[in-house]
């Protein structure tokens, strides 16, 4: 990467510039300053559009740019894209910093008018995509300043500069050059809540001596001023680079610059610390080179540590005096023969603490609702024992015909109608029908079998069988009406309107004359 020493407004003013420096709020600010605070144009119309990752950053970026330059215009940070809209359309906002999301749903609002805007600038642009900046970038003017600040040039800060940055200069910070490398711990805080933590520190480290190394001393004074500790006090040395030597602590609030780390170290202090944001992790791990760097831990964390492992050997201690572990012992004695007693027993442990955490976060499970359980099954009908089961029936009374329908009401409803006539019936009178009325059977007498006549008999090979729609006659019947045709032989003469019935009486004489 070829890079020249970096100038705040060294170039002209339609060239396109990449910064790249750790990612420091204030330092960045310093490079977005002088670009951004030009007089001239609307104070209500958006001058300037900062994209950021995400809405602290862009929290953290306001206030470093209201430090930097109190006379600055409005700073308006944007956290919510349906507020903003209503704060930019009732106020205005000469410079927005807002996240690619937030400013597209802005554009899509017609709430940021970008036709104003003279510096668009891209920054940690090394955590953003080349593809959800294209309607923001295909809005913005092309005779507006492009300014990119990135801490390393990776492949994705490339494909941005070839799609959005043509022919961009790059001008490097001096946090990316050489230092000797030195151990450090850090602890990830919010850049906001560094100068906060400081105190803390300090009371869980209890150094007899201390070195602040900070950008932002007043930050740090009033941190420790809330905690009591005195304006002027030598137990406690706010500085920007420069330390005593053989300190007994270092505090890095924020991220520094390779010049300052490398100063600040140069006192060979006992123990350094940096209170880091998430994303100057990496730039830090390139500050301490081969050396490297751990996590922090604090002295709470470690007196649990300790509390834990007592309790551990409080709880075998009284395994051990209450029982003599015999079978255990036979089942591990096969394993000595490649590990150590101490290491079976730190695995029975780890076994313990993993039977333990899943014991503690097992969530039962709730019983399915797919298939439905036997005690949320309806009642079954009860069966009415006022009519007996079919199958009860002798079946050898009935014969091949159907039981008789029964015109009796049902208890649980109105009678129905069981005699609806079928589309096609056949009428025909049988001469060995049984015409005699039949007795009407007793009440609650179902059970017993129907009567039979002499004519009803099972049908035998040779039978005619019956036509269709054929069905015997059983008692409860409508009677036969007029239109009823009589089965008779050959010469029968058929009925007709006229035909009276025959009379009951007695035959008159023949005449025979």
């Amino acid at each position: 990467m070829s890079a020249t020493p970096s100038a705040a407004g060294s170039t002209g003013r339609n060239t396109s510039v990449a910064h790249f420096l750790a990612p420091h709020w204030g330092r960045i600010a310093d490079r977005l300053v002088p670009l951004i605070d030009r007089d001239g144009g609307d104070d209500q119309a958006p001058r300037a559009l900062i994209c950021v990752p995400d809405s602290g950053a862009a929290v953290e970026l306001a206030a470093a740019l209201r430090e930097a330059r109190p006379s600055l215009s409005r700073v308006f940070p944007v956290t919510d894209a349906l507020r903003a809209a209503r704060i930019i359309k009732a106020y205005g906002a000469p410079i927005v910093i807002a996240t690619p999301t937030d400013a597209e749903r802005l554009l899509a609002a017609s709430a940021l008018p970008l036709d104003a805007v003279q510096v668009v600038a891209l920054v940690a642009a090394d955590e953003f995509d080349a593809d959800q900046l294209a309607n923001v970038m295909a809005s913005v003017p092309r005779d507006a300043r492009r300014v990119l600040v990135a801490s390393d040039a990776t492949p994705a800060v490339e494909v941005l500069l070839e799609r959005y940055f043509h022919k961009a200069h790059r001008l490097a910070d001096d946090a990316t050059s050489e230092t000797t490398p030195a151990a450090v711990q850090f602890q990830l805080v919010r850049g906001m809540n560094a100068a906060m933590l400081v105190p803390t520190l300090l009371d869980d480290l209890d150094p007899p001596s201390a070195a602040v190394v900070t950008a932002d001393a007043a930050a740090v004074h009033a941190a420790l001023a809330a905690h009591g500790y005195p304006a002027e006090t030598p137990l406690v040395l706010v500085t920007d680079g420069a330390a005593p030597a053989n300190v007994a602590l270092v505090i890095f609030v924020g991220l520094p610059s390779a010049a300052v780390f490398a100063a600040a170290m140069s006192a060979q202090p006992g123990r350094a610390v940096a209170l880091v944001a998430p994303r100057q992790l990496g730039a830090l791990r390139r500050l301490t080179g081969s050396a490297g760097s751990t996590p922090f831990v604090t002295r709470r964390a470690t007196s649990t540590a300790r509390a834990h492992d007592e309790r551990l050997r409080s709880e075998l201690k009284v395994m051990l005096s209450a029982t003599y572990p015999a079978r255990e012992i036979l089942a591990l004695e096969p394993l000595l023969a490649e590990y150590d007693g101490v290491e079976l027993a730190g695995a029975a442990l780890r076994l313990l603490e993993l039977a333990r955490t899943a014991a503690a976060v097992q969530v039962p499970v709730a019983p399915s609702t797919s298939a439905p359980r036997i005690s949320d099954q309806p009642p079954a009908r009860p069966m009415r024992s006022d009519r007996p089961m079919r199958s009860d029936r002798p079946s050898a009374d009935r014969g091949d015909r159907p039981a008789a329908r029964s015109t009796r009401p049902r208890a649980d409803g109105p009678p129905r109608d069981d005699h609806a006539k079928p589309r096609f019936v056949d009428r025909t009178v049988r001469r060995d029908r049984d015409e005699r009325p039949r007795s009407r059977p007793a009440a609650g007498g179902d059970d017993r079998p129907p009567r039979r006549s002499p004519s009803d008999k099972p049908r035998t090979f040779g039978d005619k069988p019956r036509a269709f729609g054929d069905k015997p006659r059983t008692f409860g019947d409508k009677p036969r009406g007029f239109g009823d045709k009589p089965r008779g032989g050959f010469g029968t003469k058929r009925p007709s309107f006229s035909d009276k019935p025959r009379s009951t009486g007695p035959r008159k004489p023949r005449d025979d004359r």
